[in-house]
């Protein structure tokens, strides 16, 4: 099992030094716009997967992507329930703050109406079925709660395109989702609440 996750981990330390290495090179030649990175990321996340697919032996259930009805639907509620308080939590420090509420559906950037329902899963998928279950293979699965942190460093690792904000978000929404995964062992509550808190704050125009 220890074998397995330290072939995993090396995989996901290799993806993630060329993902930083191409960003670096690419800064170097040509401006682009931030998504573009984005895009990078999820392409590299997609060869991953395939090479993990082909190098480690991947257990679903365990990963939290092949789980028993009863898991998913306590997972999505869990998920549910914490993309919803913090998104009531941003509109609430909104009217404090003096601000007027308005929602709209149409997003401008990087993150459309569509892929985001694809990109949060994926992510989530990423981060909690290959990152933190990688690093709980590594620790032996005993110090959960190390392997959730490393992972949340990690994962903000990916985002560096984005700046030290974006980073420090990503860091403090993997912890929450890990929370959470670790919790109901499954990726979908993940998702759920990852694609809240990615979408709806610009729905309101929060960020």
């Amino acid at each position: 099992m220890q074998k397995s996750g330290t072939r995993t981990l090396l995989l996901l330390v290799a993806t993630l030094a060329l993902y930083l290495l191409l960003w670096q090179a690419l800064a170097a030649l040509v401006v682009l716009p931030v998504y573009f990175y984005g895009r990078l990321i999820e392409l590299l996340s997609m060869v991953l997967f395939a090479a993990l697919a082909l190098c480690t032996p991947m257990r679903f259930e365990e990963m939290g992507i092949a789980v028993p009805r009863a898991t998913l639907w306590r997972s999505l509620a869990l998920g549910s329930f914490v993309g919803l308080c913090f998104v009531g939590a941003l509109m609430l420090l909104r009217l404090l703050g003096g601000h007027a509420l308005s929602f709209s559906w149409h997003i401008a950037g990087d993150i459309s109406r569509i892929t985001y329902f694809a990109v949060a899963p994926f992510q989530e998928v990423l981060a909690k079925s290959v990152m933190l279950y990688s690093f709980e293979l590594v620790l032996d699965k005993r110090h959960p709660h190390v392997a959730n942190l490393l992972a949340a460093l990690t994962f903000a690792a990916f985002h560096v395109a984005y700046g030290i904000e974006m980073m420090l978000a990503a860091a403090a929404l993997s912890l929450v989702t890990g929370w959470i995964f670790l919790k109901e062992r499954a990726v979908w509550g993940c998702a759920v609440a990852h694609f809240c808190c990615g979408f709806f704050p610009l729905c309101f125009d929060m960020v």
